[in-house]
C-alpha cells in the first residue's frame, strides 16, 4: 500500500473577508432623458454663440443676448424640473438679467468686466439655491460659499457623470436616437475639421478659392476658437445643472471641533480697537467735521483734503466690516454671542458709518471745486455699499435672525445695474459740462473727457460751441481724432452708436 502523506489535501481555513469598497467610489449616472438632451443642445447652441461674441466683439450686445439666453435656458430647465425659486433667487437672477442687458447700453469695459463677474457669481448661488443644494444659510456670508461650489465641484466634478448619462440615452433612444446621437457627434467632430480643409484649400487653390469668395466671410481661426470655448463652456454649465438638480441634498456645513475662541482673547481685540478709535475721532473731531461745515482745515488744499480723507477711510470701512465678521465668528458662543462682544462690534460699526458719511461729504466738497471723475464715482459707490452693509451688520448684531446677507447681494446687484445703465462716463462728462457752462466750475478739462469712452462723445459735442474759443477747438479736434466704428452687432452698444453718428459728421470736415 502506497503511504499517503496526510497533509497532502490540507487547505488551511480562510476566514471570509468583507469586500473592500472601491476608492473613489463609482456614482451611479445621472438619469438623462428628452428633457436634458434638449437642454443640452440649446447650451451648446448659446455657448457658441456667447464665447463667439466675447472674444470677438467683446462685452456689447451679442454678448448681453447670449447671456441672457445661457441664463434663462438655465432657469428654465430647473424650473421644469420641478425646482421653484423664492423672491431671493428670484430677485438675484431678475437683476442678473438686467445687469447683462446693461452690456449693450453701456461703453465702460471695465464696469462691464466686473458686473459679468458678479453676474457669473450670484448666478451660480441663485441655481444652487434654487435646487436645494446649498450647504450653508442663505442669509450669512459664509453662503457666498455655495457658488464656487455648485460652480466648480458639482459642474467640474459631474462631467463624467453627465458623459456616461448622455451616453446612455443615446443607447437607450431606439434606431432613432442613436441615429441623432451619432449624427451630432460626426457634425461636432467633422465642422473644425472641415473649416481647417477650406482654408487649407483655398490657399493652395485659386479656383477653389474664388468660389469660396462667393459665399459669406468665414473666420477660420474664429470659428474653432468659438467651438473649442463653447463646447466646453455649454457642457460645463449643462454638468452644473443636471448634477444642482440630479444630485443628493448635501448635509449642512458642521461647526466641527472649532469651538471658538475665548471671549476674553477676542473682547481685548475689540477694546485696543475701540480705543484706537476713541482716541482717533477725538484729535480729528476738528479735521473730520470740515467735510460736513465746507470749510478746509488750515494748512491744506481741496484736493489735498479730500484725498487724504477719502481713500484712507474706504480702506478703514473695509477693514472694520472684516474685524466685526471674524470677532462674531471666531469668539465662543454660548449659545449666543457674548453681549460685551456685541456692543463692542457695534462701537467699531457706527465708527465705520461716521467715516463713511465724513468721506463722502469730503469728496462732494471735492466734486463741487473739481468736478467728477470715474475713479470719483466709483469709489463713492463702493461707499454707499460699505455704509448700507455696516449698517445691516450692525442691526444684525442684536437681530440675529435677520438675513442681512440677502439685502447685501441684491443691494450690490441692484447698484451694478445702476452704474451700468446711468453709465459712469455719461454722468462724469454731463456733469462736468453743465457745472462748467453754469459757471460753477472755472474750467473744463477737455482732454480727460476724451480719455472717457464714447459715452462723453456728445458732450464734447456740446463743448465745440463753447463761447471760449480754445474750448471749442480743442473739442472739434477731439472729436476728429476718435475712431468709433462698430464692426458688426456683436460690438454694438447704445452709447457707441449713439457716439459713431455724431463722429461721422466730423470726420467729414
Amino acid at each position: 500500500m502506497e503511504n499517503q502523506n496526510p497533509n497532502q489535501n490540507f487547505q488551511p481555513y480562510q476566514p471570509p473577508y468583507p469586500q473592500q469598497p472601491q476608492w473613489p467610489p463609482v456614482l451611479p449616472d445621472f438619469f438623462t432623458g428628452k428633457r436634458e438632451v434638449i437642454f443640452a443642445a440649446l447650451l451648446a447652441v448659446f455657448s457658441v454663440a456667447l464665447w463667439n461674441n466675447i472674444l470677438f466683439g467683446g462685452l456689447n450686445l451679442g454678448a448681453a443676448v447670449a447671456v441672457v439666453a445661457v441664463l434663462c435656458c438655465s432657469f428654465v430647465y430647473l424650473l421644469c424640473s420641478g425646482r421653484r425659486p423664492d423672491w431671493y433667487t428670484g430677485t438675484m437672477l431678475l437683476f442678473g438679467i438686467l445687469a447683462a442687458a446693461g452690456f449693450a447700453r453701456s461703453d465702460d469695459g471695465f464696469v462691464k468686466f466686473v458686473a459679468a463677474t458678479f453676474i457669473l457669481i450670484t448666478a451660480n448661488l441663485s441655481f444652487c439655491l434654487m435646487a436645494g443644494q446649498n450647504r450653508r444659510p442663505a442669509g450669512g456670508v459664509t453662503s457666498l460659499l455655495d457658488a464656487p461650489r455648485a460652480f466648480f465641484m458639482l459642474g467640474f466634478g459631474g462631467m463624467g457623470r453627465a458623459s456616461r448619462g448622455l451616453a446612455n440615452a443615446v443607447k437607450n433612444a431606439g434606431t432613432a436616437g442613436k441615429r441623432g446621437g451619432a449624427l451630432a457627434l460626426g457634425l461636432i467632430v467633422a465642422a473644425p475639421v472641415v473649416i481647417v480643409m477650406v482654408f487649407l484649400l483655398m490657399k493652395a487653390d485659386a479656383a477653389f478659392e474664388g468660389l469660396m469668395d462667393l459665399l459669406p466671410q468665414l473666420n477660420v481661426a474664429e470659428a474653432i476658437v468659438s467651438l473649442l470655448f463653447g463646447l466646453f463652456c455649454g457642457f460645463l454649465l449643462y454638468t452644473r445643472s443636471v448634477a444642482l438638480h440630479r444630485s443628493e441634498r448635501p448635509a449642512p456645513v458642521g461647526k466641527g471641533s472649532f469651538r471658538g475662541w475665548e471671549k476674553l482673547t477676542v473682547n481685548t481685540v475689540l477694546v485696543a480697537v475701540c480705543l484706537v478709535y476713541t482716541v482717533y475721532l477725538l484729535s480729528q473731531i476738528a479735521y473730520f467735521s470740515g467735510g460736513f461745515s465746507g470749510i478746509l482745515p488750515e494748512g491744506y488744499t481741496m484736493a489735498e483734503y479730500a484725498r487724504r480723507g477719502f481713500f484712507e477711510m474706504a480702506q478703514l470701512c473695509a477693514i472694520n466690516l472684516g474685524v466685526i465678521w471674524l470677532a462674531c465668528g471666531l469668539v465662543r458662543k454660548t449659545p449666543k454671542t457674548p453681549l460685551f462682544t456685541r456692543i463692542l462690534c457695534l462701537f467699531v460699526g457706527l465708527v465705520t458709518i461716521f467715516l463713511v458719511c465724513t468721506a463722502s461729504a469730503k469728496m462732494l466738497l471735492y466734486i463741487g471745486g473739481y468736478g467728477l471723475t470715474r475713479l470719483r464715482v466709483l469709489t463713492e459707490v463702493i461707499m454707499v455699499f460699505l455704509g448700507i452693509t455696516t449698517a445691516l451688520v450692525c442691526v444684525w448684531l442684536f437681530v440675529p435672525k435677520l438675513p442681512y446677507m440677502k439685502i447685501v447681494m441684491v443691494l450690490a446687484l441692484v447698484l451694478t445695474v445702476a452704474v451700468l445703465w446711468v453709465d459712469v462716463d455719461t454722468l462724469v462728462a454731463s456733469y462736468n459740462v453743465s457745472a462748467y457752462q453754469a459757471g460753477r466750475l472755472k474750467e473744463i478739462d477737455v482732454y480727460y473727457l476724451a480719455e472717457l469712452n464714447s459715452s462723453a462723445v456728445p458732450w464734447l459735442q456740446v463743448l465745440t460751441e463753447d463761447p471760449n474759443p480754445r474750448v471749442a477747438r480743442l473739442a472739434a479736434a477731439m472729436l476728429r481724432s476718435r475712431d468709433g466704428a462698430i464692426s458688426d452687432f456683436r460690438g454694438w452698444n447704445w452709447s457707441a452708436a449713439e457716439a459713431w453718428e455724431i463722429l461721422k459728421q466730423y470726420w467729414n470736415t
